[in-house]
């Protein structure tokens, strides 16, 4: 966890600076409450899920254009190996990095200058088969405790478990297939146990668990020790 504080900050957003190397900024948004007309059924699951896209890489973009000091529509951006998205460089000569993650309707965006970041929320729920989850993708040690607790704490455990995961490949820009066999996590809170061949040491990284809304996991990673963090929920009620 960290001491941080969460800042709200409400549209329009106005130009930011770009957070110093040893610095992370982390962004949390509801975009339910965006007031764009995506002219979408809400009761079609295929046209719900393309409103979330649409609203959450409108965010996105808006976020990227405050700090790069351009409008959202001017942002350009690729994919990295593994389908990571980044900005392309070849229209943005900048130091910026970046990360996003969603679950139902909520953004989480990580922007930094030192290092790559990834970022990983979820909502919590209650899995059918968290226990049989953990045997099948976790080490041993981290499995048995999962398999120790009861529903809903084993599902809550887990999710945050994977989220700590997923935030440090997405970091490292490799895929949770290449990368589970050799990631182990002690827990309570997730902090790393060991790390793939070839990743940078332990030591090495930051992996920073935010606090949050208690439906909510949220982790960030970056292989750049000691960082702090500034906190930002952009409000869009107002």
């Amino acid at each position: 966890m960290t001491g941080a504080a969460w800042q709200t900050v409400n549209l329009p957003l106005t130009q930011r600076q770009l957070p110093d190397r040893d610095v992370l900024d982390i962004w949390l948004c509801n975009s339910e409450a965006l007031p764009l007309d995506s002219a979408t059924d809400s009761s079609n699951r295929r046209q719900e899920l393309r409103r979330r896209r649409l609203h959450q890489q409108f965010l996105l973009r808006l976020l990227l254009g405050s700090y790069l000091g351009c409008a959202g529509k001017d942002i350009r951006l690729t994919r990295g190996q593994h389908g990571k998205p980044v900005l392309d460089r070849r229209a943005h000569a900048n130091l910026l990095e970046f990360n996003l993650s969603h679950s139902g309707d909520w953004l989480a965006v990580a922007i930094g200058t030192g290092a790559e970041v990834g970022i990983d929320i979820e909502v919590h729920r209650t899995l059918r088969r968290a226990g049989d989850l953990a045997r099948r993708y976790l080490p041993a040690p981290e499995a048995d405790w999962l398999s120790g607790l009861q529903e809903p704490e084993r599902s809550r455990a887990f999710i945050c478990q994977w989220t700590a995961r997923e935030a440090l490949v997405k970091a490292r820009g490799s895929s949770l297939a290449q990368s589970v066999a050799g990631l182990a996590l002690d827990w309570l809170p997730a902090r790393i146990a060991a790390l793939p061949s070839g990743w940078p040491e332990p030591a090495q990284w930051s992996l920073i668990a935010p606090e949050v809304p208690a439906d909510l996991s949220l982790h960030v990673a970056t292989p750049q020790p000691g960082l702090g963090v500034r906190l930002f929920f952009l409000d869009l009620k107002r």
